[in-house]
């Protein structure tokens, strides 16, 4: 009989994603795999996978007051339960988390019942639910050098294997580009960035006035999206705007550079293309693991480090044109992001 996986995955881009390309890799090779999620990832389970899932419920305690997090915690606890009983019914070989604290049920059920836990960290700080049970896994795997929250006791157990991404199948005739039009991607992350819809059409708007040809691929959250097409046709600028799109890759290869929120999913897609990009870190994010990952790919030379504070109109439409008249600088990027071997991470 074929060996079982389950995999528990936090609902969000820079978890479920690395997640779902493992399952797919492991299930070509003939394991039997599960997913266990929540609400928020099941829009990353498209028809074509057809993989099995569970969702469970749970919720941070952190950054609540102590009712919500009495709650919250409640919660946990019968997510736990949930968990066990779970993995006493489906008996699998292997448990491997990603991350997110909907998976830390299940990671601690699995140690629980004396079943192998293996931890993958997407992001370059330990996330709190792999750091917890970074003492009890059999291994810890990252995408990048994990510079902060690594415990020097479970040192020994870290490997760094890179990003496991997958980009898809690439249309070639989708992706040919129009030399006549400088091509910006606008990534908000997994929810869209209600800023980038605010500041950006501004910039392109004014770009085009002052003679350059863009065309605008752009994220958005759904209130903003017939505001933002309006406002790109009412200009006469070359656009498309969405809120999600399944063929991501072929939007990345597309364009010729991109701004970005800074999740690891996202970030790791970029590099994988060899696309320069301009890093917008979201503030406040859990251990400020956003500006970690831009910094990191800032000090390799991969990327301009924007943050929020400073994200405006004169700051993004002067970086903009640099960006554009600087073609050697772009180039230069990709020359560097060529240097670092790529690992097949899933391997």
């Amino acid at each position: 009989m074929n060996k079982k996986i389950i995999f528990a995955a936090g609902g969000t881009g820079g978890h479920i994603l690395p997640a779902i390309s493992l399952m797919k890799y492991l299930s070509d090779k003939k394991y039997n795999v599960l997913l266990i999620t929540d609400e928020r990832g099941k829009k990353y389970i498209n028809k074509e996978n057809k993989f099995e899932f569970n969702i469970i419920r749970a919720e941070t305690y952190t950054n609540k007051n102590f009712f919500k997090k009495i709650s919250a915690l409640l919660r946990v606890f019968i997510s736990i339960l949930k968990s066990i009983f779970l993995i006493k019914k489906e008996k699998p070989d292997l448990v491997i988390g990603f991350g997110g604290y909907v998976s830390f049920p299940t990671m601690l059920a699995s140690k629980l019942l004396m079943i192998p836990l293996v931890i993958y960290e997407n992001n370059v700080i330990l996330g709190r639910a792999n750091k917890f049970l970074s003492y009890f896994s059999s291994q810890i795997f990252t995408a990048k050098d994990i510079s902060k929250n690594l415990p020097k006791k479970i040192i020994n157990k870290a490997h760094k294997v890179g990003s496991i991404i997958n980009m898809g199948t690439v249309d070639q005739q989708t992706i040919k580009k129009n030399n006549d039009f400088f091509s910006i991607l606008v990534l908000g992350g997994s929810q869209g960035a209600e800023v980038f819809g605010n500041i950006i059409p501004q910039v392109i708007k004014k770009l085009e006035q002052n003679g350059y040809k863009i065309k605008i691929i752009q994220q958005c959250i759904s209130s903003q999206l017939e505001i933002i097409k309006n406002f790109y046709k009412k200009n006469n600028i070359e656009n498309y705007i969405f809120v999600f799109d399944k063929n991501i890759s072929n939007l990345i290869y597309s364009s010729d550079v991109a701004i970005t929120r800074c999740g690891a999913s996202a970030t790791a897609e970029l590099v994988y293309a060899l696309k320069p990009f301009i890093a917008v870190p979201l503030p406040g994010s859990l251990d400020n693991h956003q500006f970690l990952n831009a910094k990191y790919y800032e000090n390799k030379g991969y990327c301009w480090l924007l943050e929020q504070d400073k994200f405006n109109f004169e700051n993004l439409f002067n970086l903009i044109v640099e960006t554009i008249n600087n073609k050697n600088k772009l180039e230069d990027i990709k020359k560097n992001i060529k240097k670092e071997h790529k690992n097949n991470a899933c391997e």
